[in-house]
């Protein structure tokens, strides 16, 4: 019962025509995915001031903590000016002298503080499954009050250990599930 659509193009600019297309009684989540600088403040302004309900967009917004500090050196072309429209003020220059979690912080003040949402949780992205370093740090925003608990749940089961070999093995036999057929010395 639901209705996907695909809108091709740069969401900076396609961004005020999916909301004009929002229904006021539809849930509003965005998924803000980026390389690393490709998504405008000015979007993600738009978003946290459309609401359905009372309650504002709901936004997952991934940080690429890893490796900012080395984009941000990076860029040549238009360096400033493209800088700004991801960050969306001038202050950018300080997050060159902030470690990992303290851009995290940073991030997670301007969702509360510019936006106003009630619930502001940073979530670290690990390199592997087994852990190492943070690659991303997701920010999840959300005026919600049961909306954290929810995250909190998939999160944990999101990064949980995979199960051994021995509690598969039991899992399946459980709901009578064959891993492999049996071979002729095992009957």
């Amino acid at each position: 019962g639901r209705e996907v659509t695909v809108i091709a193009g740069d969401f900076n600019k396609t961004v005020t025509s999916v909301l004009s297309n929002c229904r006021a009684k539809d849930a509003t989540f965005c998924l803000l995915d980026q390389r690393t600088m490709e998504c405008d403040w000015a979007t993600v302004r738009l978003l946290a001031q459309h609401s359905w309900q009372g309650c504002k967009a709901e936004l997952f917004y991934f940080v690429p903590v890893s490796w900012l500090h080395r984009t941000l050196a990076a860029l040549k072309h238009d360096r400033e000016a493209r800088i700004e429209k991801w960050w969306g003020n001038s202050d950018w220059n300080r997050l060159l002298s902030l470690a990992q979690e303290q851009i995290t912080v940073q991030f997670v003040q301007r969702f509360k503080d510019e936006f106003g949402y009630v619930h502001v949780t940073p979530w670290p992205i690990f390199e592997r499954a087994s852990g190492g370093r943070v690659m991303y740090t997701m920010i999840h925003c959300s005026d919600h009050d049961e909306a954290p608990k929810l995250m909190n749940r998939a999160y944990r089961k999101a990064v949980q250990p995979l199960e051994s070999p021995a509690q598969l093995e039991l899992e399946f036999r459980h709901a009578n599930v064959t891993l492999s057929s049996p071979s002729p010395a095992s009957e």
